[in-house]
């Protein structure tokens, strides 16, 4: 058996990052690890869940998507996600 591939979506438009959630769910080769819905809640939710894919808005609330992928270079992560803003 093979693992599943493991995403985090942050996009603050709830409406299509739930259906975005909601889609890679009824997919059998991922697990949606988290929905965040601003920067500071995605760099967060990264750090607890370590996903292997993060799927980042550019444009959010609190901390944009381009400052969360800064933040997460200079963090001692022993696994920083894949990351497409």
């Amino acid at each position: 058996m093979y693992n599943k591939i493991s995403v985090l979506i942050a996009d603050d438009n709830c409406d299509f990052a739930n259906e975005l959630s909601h889609y890679l769910k009824s997919q059998p080769d991922f697990n949606v690890v988290g929905v965040a819905y601003d920067g500071d809640e995605a760099y967060k939710m990264v750090i607890e869940t370590k996903p292997d894919i993060a799927l980042i808005d550019i444009v959010m609330p609190k901390r944009d998507g381009l400052a969360v992928l800064k933040k997460l270079a200079n963090t001692s992560l022993e696994k920083i996600p894949e990351c497409v803003a």
